[in-house]
């Protein structure tokens, strides 16, 4: 079980939107929560994310879980391209990887115990960046693109272009390539 909500209550101004909501979630498990405007989805999803504090019942992760959620609004603008947004995504390989670029041109400047303690260092991090699968990570990026409907020319397109439905797809492509063992929509 990745999540487990029990008996969870909550109410504004004195009137009950959620009352005694119990379920619980599976690995690979999928869920819908569907209702009528004002019936409490988005109050569990918050409640759910901790963002919201509950009159009573509980909410229980699995160790480590690790929760994606997509907002019903996207804040998303600027003249980045749909790939640099995406991209935002991979921040941390993306600094591995211009470490590793750094590291090579020092080496060749260096000689002696200057360089072996680099060379060790970049040993080290080319390790750690291939475990991540570093040298995948455009590919990766490409691959949601793709799969949420943008061809490759598209993919230089300024999110300041997009529809709103685009945008959607791309906040939503940004949230996949963080791999969460749990999604809320």
């Amino acid at each position: 079980m990745i999540l487990n909500v029990h008996a969870l209550t909550k109410s504004f101004n004195g009137e009950d939107i959620l009352h005694d909501v119990s379920f619980h979630i599976e690995k690979n498990e999928k869920a819908a929560i569907v209702g009528i405007n004002g019936s409490g989805k988005t109050t569990l999803l918050k409640l759910i994310l901790r963002q919201l504090k509950a009159d009573s019942g509980s909410v229980t992760y699995a160790k480590d879980l690790r929760i994606g959620y997509l907002a019903q609004n996207q804040d998303l603008s600027g003249d980045r391209t749909i790939f640099e947004e995406l991209s935002k995504s991979k921040r941390d390989l993306i600094t591995m990887e211009k470490e590793l670029t750094q590291a090579e041109e020092a080496m060749k400047h260096l000689s002696g115990r200057e360089l072996e303690e680099l060379s060790n260092r970049y040993v080290e991090l080319q390790q750690k960046f291939s475990e991540q699968k570093g040298y995948a990570w455009r590919s990766e990026v490409q691959g949601v693109a793709r799969g949420l409907g943008f061809s490759d020319d598209e993919m230089q397109k300024q999110i300041s272009a997009l529809s709103g439905g685009q945008k959607t797809r791309v906040a939503l492509g940004k949230l996949l390539l963080t791999s969460p063992d749990l999604i809320l929509l």
